[in-house]
């Protein structure tokens, strides 16, 4: 295929958009995370999810990707007593929690108390290896004694506060982006950057001319469109005489300032 009909995809980048070794120079004074620490029961995530206040799959994540037997034997670990690995969220300045990691295990509980997945397909356990005589059985087939024991099961969570420093969270959340498919820079700035100017970026990446352009019939499902245009953003906004390296921060910048699509507070560095 010659480079003249090479389409956006087929290009794959020479210099990847996300940049996983740069550095991000954070001063000692902004060297401030905050976070709540607790132990909720899954009937309190849950009804946080119901009402809308816990995004499990916000659109920064990946889709469910769990089969049906691994999300049965979460399931059983719970009924085995069998401590989980820690939760983790993030607010939102919209008040609302985000999930950073434990978005599986999240989806697979609700989904198994709601009878079904995502895709709208029927939860009943299969492929227990202990509790045998439960496979084939769904949630509201159990006895109140097996329901109850996974509603009031205790699950670890840590959330970083909105108040946490925007680089530093961006850090953290790359640290625990260790799932099987990791999480771009842009997918990450999705999380972290919540707002008018996120939701705006993702507009502009699908105007039709811009997309034809790059070869798509739909969004990236990695968010590289949505990084373009964030990178024009950000050169038009500071230009590129103030440009500083590295690009990681210099768009997370960008992001930090036009959050609400206001004038940005004059920059200190």
């Amino acid at each position: 295929m010659s480079e003249e009909t090479k389409t956006f995809n087929d290009l794959e980048f020479e210099q990847p958009l996300d940049e996983d070794n740069e550095l991000i120079e954070i001063p000692p004074s902004k060297r401030s995370i905050y976070t709540d620490q607790g132990d909720p029961e899954i009937e309190s995530l849950y009804g946080k999810y119901k009402r809308g206040k816990l995004l499990v799959q916000p659109d920064f994540q990946r889709h469910y990707v769990w089969d049906i037997t691994k999300a049965s034997r979460l399931i059983e670990s719970v009924l085995l007593d069998i401590p989980l690995p820690v939760v983790y969220l993030s607010e939102g300045k919209d008040g609302k929690e985000y999930v950073i990691d434990g978005q599986q295990r999240l989806t697979a509980f609700f989904s198994f108390i709601d009878g079904q997945f995502p895709d709208r397909k029927d939860f009943k356990l299969s492929g227990l290896r202990v509790f045998t005589e439960l496979n084939k059985i769904s949630f509201k087939e159990m006895n109140d004694d097996l329901q109850d024991k996974i509603r009031y099961y205790k699950i670890r969570t840590i959330t970083f506060r909105k108040e946490s420093e925007s680089d530093l969270r961006f850090e953290i959340f790359e640290r625990l982006n260790t799932g099987a498919v990791s999480l771009n820079d842009q997918e990450l700035r999705n999380c972290t950057y919540r707002g008018p100017y996120n939701e705006l970026l993702k507009e502009l990446s699908q105007d039709k001319d811009f997309m034809h352009i790059l070869g798509l019939n739909a969004p990236d499902r990695r968010m590289k469109d949505v990084e373009l245009v964030l990178r024009f953003a950000a050169f038009y906004h500071a230009t590129y005489l103030k440009y500083k390296s590295p690009i990681k921060k210099f768009l997370n910048q960008d992001m930090e300032d036009y959050y609400n699509i206001y004038p940005p507070k004059k920059r200190t560095n």
